[in-house]
C-alpha cells in the first residue's frame, strides 16, 4: 500500500524524506508538507491571510513565492489524491501542528484514503520518557523511524469531528493562537511582555544597553511554554518598537542589521 505522509514543516519533511531512503521504502512512500502556521494570523479567508502575512510575518518576495508555490503544489496533490492510498499525519501537542491537523481533515473529508495519525508528543512519552519537544520538526530521522508504529487509524467519526473543528477554528477572529492542553485563542500582544522582560533580564545579565534581536528571540522563546514560530516573535518585537519601547539602531528589514534598546 502506498503511503503519502504529510508533516507541517520543511524540517520534518526533509527529516522523514531522509528516514525513508535510509530504509529504502521511497517507492511507495512520499513526503509532503503544509507550509504555513497556524498559530497565527487570520484563517477564514486565504487573501485575507496572504495579505496579514505579507505585512507582518514574510521578509521579502522569495518568502512569499515559496509560501505560494508550497501551496499550489499541497492543493495539486489533494485534489489528485487516489483512493488506494494511506495517508499518516504527523503531528504533535502544540497550536500550529494541532490546528494544521484539524485543516488537513477538512481536506480528506470527502476522499476515501485511509488516514491515519503520529501524535509525536505521545509517542515520546512512551519511547523516550525523558525527551521532550516543542514541535516535530526537532526530531531526527532515526526517532520519527521508532515513532512509526505509533501510527493509528482516525475513525470516519474522528475525521469528521476533527473537519468540524476546523471550520470553527477558522471563524475565530485572533490572531495569535496558543496551546494549554486545548487550543486558547488570545490577544496578538499576548507576549509583548514576555518580550520586554526577556530584553531587561539580557540587559542585566550582559550588563549591555544594546541587544542583538536574536539574543531576545532565544531569551524569550525559553520563558514560552508554547511553540511559537521566531517569525511572529519578532513582528512583536519590530511592533513594540514602532511602539517606542525600544530604541533602535541599524536597518530593521534584517534581523542581523539591527540592535535594539529598552527606553
Amino acid at each position: 500500500m502506498a503511503i503519502l505522509h504529510i508533516t507541517f514543516s520543511l524540517a520534518t519533511q526533509g527529516s522523514l524524506k531522509l528516514a525513508i531512503r535510509q530504509h529504502h521504502l521511497q517507492r511507495n512512500e512520499t513526503v509532503l508538507s503544509v507550509h504555513d502556521d497556524f498559530s497565527i494570523g487570520p484563517l477564514q479567508h486565504l487573501e485575507e491571510r496572504k495579505t496579514w502575512l505579507n505585512t507582518h510575518i514574510f521578509k521579502d518576495n522569495e518568502d512569499q513565492q515559496l509560501y505560494d508555490d508550497m501551496y499550489e503544489n499541497w492543493m495539486k496533490k489533494i485534489a489528485s489524491l487516489p483512493c488506494d492510498l494511506d495517508v499518516w499525519i504527523w503531528y504533535s501537542q502544540n497550536t500550529h501542528e494541532q490546528i494544521g491537523l484539524r485543516y488537513v481533515m477538512s481536506e480528506l473529508i470527502h476522499k476515501c484514503s485511509m488516514v491515519y495519525g503520529i501524535d509525536t508528543t505521545e509517542g515520546l512519552k512512551r519511547l523516550q520518557p525523558n525527551m521532550s519537544i516543542r514541535h516535530t520538526g526537532e526530531l531526527s530521522s532515526n526517532m520519527l523511524m521508532k515513532l512509526r508504529p505509533e501510527a493509528k487509524r482516525f475513525s470516519v467519526q474522528a475525521c469528521q469531528q476533527l473537519a468540524k473543528e476546523w471550520e470553527d477554528i477558522k471563524k475565530q477572529p485572533s490572531m495569535l493562537r496558543l496551546w494549554k492542553n486545548e487550543l486558547v485563542h488570545v490577544e496578538e500582544d499576548a507576549l509583548d511582555g514576555l518580550i520586554m522582560a526577556s530584553a531587561k533580564e539580557l540587559q542585566i545579565q550582559y550588563k549591555e544597553e544594546w541587544l542583538m534581536p536574536t539574543h531576545i528571540l532565544a531569551q524569550t522563546f525559553g520563558a514560552i511554554d508554547h511553540y511559537v514560530g521566531d517569525e511572529f516573535v519578532e513582528y512583536r518585537l519590530r511592533t513594540l518598537v514602532e511602539q517606542g519601547l525600544f530604541e533602535i539602531q541599524g536597518d530593521i528589514t534584517d534581523i542581523f542589521s539591527y540592535q535594539v534598546k529598552v527606553r
